[in-house]
């Protein structure tokens, strides 16, 4: 990943959060010129028995003091709306929200279902997430 000071950055591994279904990862990513990024891979299914581990990731986010949050949803096998609850939550958190894909075609329609394009923002990837976040 590069910014646009140029540097090389270093990701690294904050938390993990397992369940049978649903892994969720938090990763670190300090930029000199904007500050402390988190990116929250989530990987399995998100329902109602596992939205919580996404939530605590979330809740653990927002009290580590990050400017940013991207929550990669690249390696989602399924999500519902507890799903999307878990990530409306999140906007009222303290700091910048930014969805990243690939997004599955299921998750494409649950967010064109629940009306919320404008709502989020999404980045196809997290390449283009980190440089929306950087954008001058």
């Amino acid at each position: 990943m590069t910014s646009t000071d140029g540097a090389h950055h270093k990701f690294t591994a904050r938390g993990v959060w397992r369940d049978q279904h649903l892994e969720v990862r938090a990763e670190d990513l300090d930029l000199a010129s904007l500050g402390l990024i988190r990116v929250i891979r989530v990987g399995g299914d998100v329902d109602i028995d596992t939205a919580p581990l996404l939530e605590g990731a979330l809740n653990d986010a927002a009290t580590s003091g990050p400017v940013a949050v991207i929550v990669d949803l690249s390696q989602l096998t399924f999500g519902d709306s507890a799903t999307l609850n878990a990530l409306i939550r999140a906007q009222k958190l303290r700091f910048e929200l930014v969805v990243a894909g690939p997004l599955s075609a299921q998750m494409q329609r649950l967010f064109s279902l629940a009306g919320v394009e404008g709502f989020f923002r999404f980045a196809p990837d997290i390449d283009a997430a980190m440089e929306q976040l950087t954008a001058p």
